[in-house]
Formats: structure tokens, sequence, C-alpha cells
């Protein structure tokens, strides 16, 4: 049986609600070991946890790995999940703490150190257990493979383009031993962390970046990314790249047949729901950092639907739809994100603000109405400085409707177009010739 095959294609088990663990460790282990392993490693991003990660890592090390040795009696597919899973989420810790993440939470070096220690000696125990089962550590280059992999894939459907995240991934395959594939991919990938000139900008404060991309973004946040940029037409490109998110959407419409009733007469409808399905990965990717930031950065910009750009009521009723429905969904994700964060912390707020096009008079009230809720907005479609101050004013308004009512206000942005006019300028200019 494959392993790569085999953890591929696993499906995550459905997370019950609430969280039937008594401490961190139990959240971690519990998550992880249902596929969960990105919201199990995220979950320590934790302030509460300084001074006390080391501790609650070798917690966890210490059940994942009886959950590892007692894996020895399970049928081989479940072998290779339960020890697939235990391996991806130390792989995901480790890559948390050599990120921007543990500078953000205010992690130690010396703790950060030490439980990169705990991390690899484990891994290594691990391998060298696969190796007298099967001569080699099938299940560790497995997973491996799957994180090269997904570094790949962004831009993949996009023949003559390479995206960075997939040049390191190329760079990185290189470099990963055979006898101890998860070891040497930590190695190797704190070396391009670190040495990644995005990371020591980050690093040093000296920019905050963003991307305009649906996927990939796990690895962008490592370096030091805060938000991202996304629409339609960017979501159908990460159903390019990654064929697996048709499977979520199908799953999606499992659960809302409604939207299949009359798929003709719900073509916005669908082309939200689809967009909302890519959406959701990108929030959970960006949660931590709106968190630990307190909701001034982790934003995700969605674009509102633009065959309603100039109606201040279609696009209120599209964005408190999208707001809602997206608000449900993380009550669910904060409960094992947010465990044990104090109560005040108020969980199930999107990490979103909305881009509102400035192309006609309704971009003021659709802004100022949305600030006024404590949504933020991020205006596009503008290419001067009146569009600008009219917009800005109109968020300084809304932003104080919601502050006089304890509202706590989110990011904004206001998106300069000039760029664009210039390339359409250029291409009338170059056709003249």
């Amino acid at each position: 049986m494959d392993a790569y095959s085999v953890l591929i294609s696993s499906k995550r088990e459905t997370l019950p609600s609430p969280p039937p663990v008594s401490d961190h460790i139990g959240l971690v282990v519990f998550s992880a070991l249902k596929g969960y392993t990105e919201l199990a490693a995220d979950h320590l991003l934790n302030p509460e946890l300084k001074g006390r990660l080391v501790e609650v890592l070798g917690g966890i090390v210490r059940q994942l790995n009886l959950e590892f040795m007692k894996a020895q009696g399970y049928d081989e597919e479940r072998r290779i999940r339960v020890r697939g899973y235990a391996y991806d989420v130390l792989v995901e810790i480790a890559l948390n703490l050599l990120g921007m993440e543990r500078v953000w939470v205010g992690f130690s070096d010396e703790e950060v150190k030490r439980a990169l220690s705990l991390i690899r000696e484990t891994v290594r125990i691990w391998e060298d257990l696969e190796r007298k089962e099967n001569s080699r550590p099938l299940i560790a280059q497995a997973v491996v493979k799957m994180k090269i992999e997904d570094m790949k894939k962004v831009l993949s459907a996009r023949p003559g383009r390479k995206s960075m995240t997939s040049f390191i991934g190329e760079r990185v395959e290189k470099e990963i031993c055979e006898d101890r594939p998860v070891e040497s991919f930590i190695e190797t990938m704190e070396r391009e962390i670190k040495n990644n000139v995005y990371y020591v900008m980050s690093r040093e404060g000296m920019c905050r970046f963003g991307n305009d991309y649906a996927i990939g973004l796990r690895w962008l946040r490592r370096l030091g990314y805060v938000q991202v940029s996304t629409n339609p037409v960017l979501a159908a490109v990460a159903y390019d790249d990654d064929p697996s998110l048709w499977e979520k959407f199908k799953d999606y419409l499992r659960r809302h047949p409604e939207l299949l009733d009359d798929p003709d007469s719900k073509a916005d409808e669908l082309a939200m729901a689809a967009t909302m399905v890519a959406l959701w990965p990108n929030m959970e990717v960006f949660r931590p950092v709106a968190f630990l930031k307190n909701f001034a950065d982790g934003m995700i910009s969605y674009q509102l639907n633009p065959n309603v750009a100039n109606s201040v009521e279609g696009s209120l009723r599209d964005a408190l739809k999208i707001y809602s429905a997206t608000q449900e969904y993380f009550f669910r994700y904060d409960e094992y994100l947010l465990w044990g964060w104090p109560g005040y912390v108020e969980r199930g707020r999107p990490n979103i603000v909305f881009k509102v096009a400035g192309s006609s008079p309704a971009a003021i009230d659709i802004t100022r109405e949305l600030e006024s809720l404590g949504i933020g907005t991020n205006n596009t479609v503008t290419f001067t400085v009146t569009q600008e101050v009219a917009l800005i004013l109109a968020k300084i308004e809304g932003m104080a409707k919601a502050a006089k009512r304890g509202i706590r206000t989110t990011k904004v942005y206001e998106t300069n177009m000039g760029g664009r006019l210039e390339d359409h300028l250029r291409e009338i200019v170059a056709a003249e010739y």
C-alpha cells in the first residue's frame, strides 16, 4: 500500500462541538489525529503559552509517541494515517517556530531552540523505527512529499510561470535525505525561511507583505505575509491549481442542496459559494495573525459581486450574507483554535474585509455602512485623490459610529489602481505603432 496515496486521499473527520479535551496537549493531539494538523499546530500560537511551550510540547510528544507505537498493531491503512498525522503535526509546529509566527506570539529564542530540539529528536526516533520495520521510513517520506507537492502546486496550472513557493519546493526536494526525510526537511526549511528576503524584511520591520493568490499562503505566512486579496477569478485559478477544492465544493453543495434546485437562476450564488470554499482556508491561514495582532493584520480582502457594485442594497445584502456564513463557520473553528484563550476574546468574528469598487457614488454609502457594523472595507477601482478622500472620509464616519457603540473596528484599506490605468494607456499607445 502506497503511503502517499493513503495520506493524500484521507478525509478529515468532523470535529465535535465542544472539543472533548481538558488541556492544550489533549486538544493538539485530538485534532491532529482527526486530520486537522495545521489547526492543531496553530493552536499553540497562544501568548498564554509563553514560557510553557517546551512543557506543553513535551506532553504532546509523549501522547503522539504512544499513538505512533500503538499503530504497530493497526491495519496498514490506519497505521499510515495515524503515523502520518503524527509526523505532520510536528512538522507544522516546527515550521511555525521557524517562521514569523513565533515572533508574533513572543516565544523566546531559548524556548524555541529547545522545542525544535524535541521535535527533531522525536522524528529521528520515529524514522529509525520505520527503517527497522520496512527498511525505509515510507510514511515519513510520504509526509515530506505532501509538503513539497503543496508548495509546487502554486501556479502549476499556468505553464511557463513559476511561483516563489514552487521554486523553494524544488530546491528543498533536492536536499531531502531518504533515510531521515522529515528531519532533513525541517533543517532545510529552516535555512530557506531564515535566508528568504521577505522573512528578513518582515523580521526587521521594514515592510508588511500581502499576496493576491488563493493557495500556498501558509508557506508565505512563515515569511511574514499578513494578508491576501482574492476574488472569483483568483478562486477559479485556485481550483485549477488545487483540484481537491472541487471535492470540498461538492461537499458544501451536499449540505446546501437548495443551490442546485434551479442552478441557472442561482449563478451568482453558486459563484459566491465556490469562492467562499476557496476563501475559508485562506482565512484559516491568517486567523492566528488576526488574533495575535488584534485584527490589525491577518485580513482577507473579498470582492463583492461587481454586478451589483452600483447598488447599495444589493452590495450590503451580499456582504452580510457572506459575513454571516463565514462567522458561523468560524464559531466552530475557533472552538479549537482559541481553546484556552481568555473568555473576553470574541470567537467567530471573520477576519475579512470587503472590496468595494469606488466606481459609483454608491461606494460611499456601502463603505460607510459596512464600517459602521465593524466590517472593514478595501476600496478598489480608485484612480484619483478625490475618489480616495471621499471614500476615506466615509470610512472614518462609519468607524466612528461603530466606536460609539463599542464595536471594535477592523483594518481598512484603500487601493490605488493607477497602475492598471497606466497599463491600459500603454496598450493604446503601443497599438498605434
